[in-house]
């Protein structure tokens, strides 16, 4: 009995093993969605636009053969007025253009802008930097021409010089 229940455990291990196999093999073999969450977000407030603009174009159209009643007509006209307000913002979706998207590119081109500005800043100082590097060099090759050319001026004799003692131990006689 312990045979035959290794035995279904094993062909259970092995179908369920299959199984994953098969599921796995139909999921990459599945057609890919082509559209992602944000084309999905983009056509659906496409599609509202559109369907906004028409109902406008409608009620327009509506209000334009039917007389409006004198005590109504202060509150149709302000709700006219409102709902033909976000017109443009409708008719700028329907175009493509994503009042959202145009916010976020708009923080990240000020955050791109203050990074160059930074860069810029730190470029300037770079410069700063190197030319005073440039000027100091200059300088000192100056003042050592000007020391040379005075040591050139002055004969100085194997007397003057004098030698550490340790030195002197590892030259070579030279009394010979």
């Amino acid at each position: 009995m312990t045979e035959d229940n290794t035995e279904s455990t094993e062909n259970n291990a092995e179908t369920q093993s299959a199984e994953r196999v098969e599921r796995v093999e139909r999921a990459q073999s599945a057609a890919p969605d082509p559209l992602t969450l944000t084309e999905l977000k983009a056509r659906r407030g496409w599609l509202f636009s559109v369907i906004y603009l028409t109902l406008i174009l409608g009620l327009i159209l509506f209000l334009s053969f039917v007389e409006i009643v004198e005590k109504n007509r202060d509150v149709l006209v302000g709700i006219l007025g409102v709902l033909t307000g976000s017109i443009s913002s409708m008719i700028a979706v329907a175009s493509g253009r994503d009042p959202a998207e145009i916010e976020e590119l708009k923080g990240e081109l000020s955050a791109q802008q203050a990074d160059r500005a930074a860069l810029i800043a730190r470029l300037r100082d770079a410069q700063i930097s190197l030319q005073l590097k440039s000027d100091q060099v200059t300088q000192l090759q100056t003042l050592m021409i000007a020391e040379l050319a005075q040591l050139r001026a002055t004969q100085l004799t194997e007397s003057d010089v004098q030698l550490n003692r340790h030195v002197a131990e590892w030259l070579p006689d030279q009394d010979q």
